[in-house]
């Protein structure tokens, strides 16, 4: 799987590309298409990445305000990914939103200790991943620069 030249998604037209940046780990490509254009259209400015050291590099590079975050990740899992962005200045204060097929309470416990702030199995629907991006950004900003959530569309 190559990863596209560039891979920061912008709004379509006529939606104002101010809305919070959000990176999507994720490694079936399928997936986390639908997730960067739903996010898009929405009004998130989006990064895409298809495998954890990629995600780490990413988070690391642009300072998202969230990432949504496979745990099943080629090389580098999603546990590790959250516990290396938890334990770094530049990125421990980004909302983590674990989302992963692997629905059970089990692997819900091991992504929250990891350092996730939500954890969502899929599928999840478009309204239901925006709303808990908003709430998990917020409560992340508190301290910080508040990102413009205004800007995202959240009856979609």
């Amino acid at each position: 799987m190559s990863e596209r030249p560039t891979s920061m998604r912008r709004p379509p037209s006529g939606v104002r590309p101010r809305g919070p940046l959000v990176l999507i780990v994720e490694a079936e490509d399928s997936a986390r298409e639908l997730y960067a254009a739903e996010l898009a259209s929405a009004g998130f400015m989006v990064l895409e990445a298809s495998d954890g050291a990629t995600g780490i590099e990413k988070a690391f590079q642009f300072g998202p305000h969230a990432v949504v975050l496979d745990l099943i990740l080629p090389g580098v899992d999603g546990f590790k990914v959250a516990r290396r962005l938890r334990g770094d200045d530049r990125t421990q204060d980004v909302a983590l939103l674990a989302l992963t097929g692997l629905a059970s309470q089990k692997f819900e416990q091991l992504a929250l200790a990891a350092g996730c702030d939500a954890f969502l199995s899929k599928p999840v629907s478009s309204p239901a991943l925006i709303a808990e991006l908003l709430r998990q950004i917020a409560q992340r900003s508190r301290g910080g620069s508040q990102p413009d959530l205004s800007r995202v569309a959240r009856d979609r």
